[in-house]
């Protein structure tokens, strides 16, 4: 891409397991938006991290948790 940042790799590239790395640009160029349940579970960047399903689970969890009980603290 000519409007790249210097340092940035081509937004328009696919990662390694085929999915678009912006998905705003795979919707400009007429494709599907979303993911299938197979390739969020494949291709996420927990996934990537090694981090595996359960325990992506249960930090959401806990983060969640977290979240809610400070909001519930500053009375937000």
């Amino acid at each position: 891409m000519e409007n790249s940042m210097a340092g940035e790799s081509s937004r328009s590239e696919m990662n390694n397991g085929g999915l678009y790395i912006n998905s705003q640009e795979k919707l400009e160029e007429g494709g599907r938006w979303y993911l299938s349940r197979k390739e969020i579970e494949e291709n996420s960047p927990s996934k990537q991290d090694g981090i595996d399903l359960k325990k992506e689970a249960y930090l959401r969890k806990s983060y969640c948790t977290f979240l809610q009980d400070l909001g519930m603290r500053l009375k937000v």
